[in-house]
């Protein structure tokens, strides 16, 4: 049966067929949750702990302890969020306060983050979105992090776990093609830390784009915006602020008249 979400439909219009939508495989959770527990897990992720929590959990996937993963937090926030995770079957316990993740198939969060940001989109902006995209016939590859329907519009959202240092130039060069290949109305780069983006990603953009005459504006913050449709930004001091700055800033900068 033909899909009839929103953003599907906006894509089939432009000629462009999706062959993945919503992979839930790779997912730290169980995909079959109930809307209690989605609705928690959701509120949960929104906290910037949680998620360097959750990163470190699944990099130490087969075994871990409070004490592995106290990067961000401190052992009675660890504690507690192992707690959440035991309590809803997540993760269980091996005995002597180790633990183990119970999704053996899930090697990164990035999958996690797309469906975040998805939900966040559905959620906090009332706005149709799939994620974990692949489209037909694209030559970039065709991967789609976070595809969104926000007024009619079409908004594209690359999405990183990884820290600036592990971003390199062929990921932003992909990101750029990808952009040119779909023609959203606007294109997000989302990198999931509280690092400055001038240091290192701003100047790769610039670097891609300053040929055809485009510069960075910073926006507000660790926000950036390179001509008139792509936007840089991080997650200092959260995610629904920072892209909804950007999502407002779009739908508002065009002139009246």
């Amino acid at each position: 049966m033909p899909s009839t979400n929103p953003v599907a439909m906006m894509l089939k219009r432009r000629g462009l067929d999706v062959l993945l939508q919503n992979p839930v495989q790779y997912l730290f959770f169980p995909p079959d949750l109930n809307k209690g527990f989605e609705d928690e897990l959701y509120e949960i992720l929104k906290k910037y702990s949680f998620r360097i929590f959750i990163r470190d959990v699944i990099k130490n996937k087969k075994s871990f302890s409070a004490d592995d993963l106290l990067r961000y937090s401190t052992k009675e926030w660890v504690e507690r969020y192992i707690e959440f995770l035991l309590q809803r079957g997540i993760v269980e316990g091996l005995g002597g306060a180790q633990y183990r993740l119970k999704a053996e198939a899930v090697f990164s969060f990035g999958d996690t983050l797309e469906w975040f940001v998805a939900n966040m989109f559905e959620r906090e902006f009332g706005s149709p979105a799939l994620w974990g995209v692949r489209l037909a016939n694209i030559e970039a590859g065709g991967d789609y992090d976070v595809i969104a329907s926000v007024e009619g519009r079409l908004v594209y959202t690359e999405v990183k776990s990884s820290p600036p240092k592990n971003i390199e130039e062929a990921e932003v060069a992909a990101f750029i093609k990808r952009v040119t290949e779909l023609k959203p109305s606007c294109a997000i780069f989302f990198e999931d830390t509280r690092l400055r983006m001038k240091d290192k990603l701003v100047p790769m953009f610039e670097g891609f784009l300053g040929k055809k005459g485009f510069k960075a504006k910073r926006l507000v913050e660790e926000t950036f915006l390179i001509g008139d449709k792509i936007y840089i930004t991080n997650s200092k001091p959260d995610i629904v602020g920072n892209i909804g700055f950007c999502i407002k800033h779009h739908l508002t900068a065009e002139e009246f008249w």
